[in-house]
């Protein structure tokens, strides 16, 4: 087992154990069902036993030179430092321009920089995947997105 498994392994556990840490602290379940520590609380638990798993599958059979394949090419670091940074950016700027219209131009960014697939399936894709998943929201589920507070997105329903 290489210092990056073992580092990559310490890092998510750590993770795992201070959002179970912190999920306890929330209310587990309400009267209503699942209450705000409940996803959380097994997904950490869940994400921490996988790592665990991890560590005793390398520890029973380590790989051999195999750890310089875990660090990126350059091509690769650009893409995980532009999917970081588009992440960044949706977060940003979802409550000022909303979540259909940002959803789309994050998808559309995300499918043309990091995927190799045609224009059809990349709109298509992008419109269902923002559009379609706001009208599913908010129309169907009755669940609210954040909608722009540009007001002639605002007036367009967006």
């Amino acid at each position: 087992m290489t210092r990056v498994h073992q580092a990559a392994i310490l890092i998510i556990i750590a993770f795992s154990t201070w959002v179970v840490v912190e999920a306890v602290q929330l209310t587990y379940y309400t009267e209503l069902g699942p209450g705000p520590g409940f996803f959380p609380f097994w997904l950490a638990l869940f994400l921490g036993g996988l790592a665990a798993i991890w560590f005793v599958q390398l520890w029973l059979r380590p790989l051999q030179g195999r750890g310089r394949e875990f660090v990126p090419s350059r091509a690769g670091l650009i893409r995980i430092a532009a999917l970081i940074l588009a992440v960044a950016v949706f977060g940003l700027l979802v409550e000022k321009i909303g979540f259909a219209v940002l959803m789309f131009g994050f998808l559309l960014f995300l499918l043309v920089a990091l995927g190799r697939q045609s224009v059809f399936v990349t709109l298509a894709v992008s419109i269902f995947g923002s559009f379609g998943v706001y009208f599913v929201f908010s129309s169907w589920l009755k669940v609210h997105l954040p909608e722009s507070s540009i007001a002639w997105l605002r007036n367009l329903g967006f």
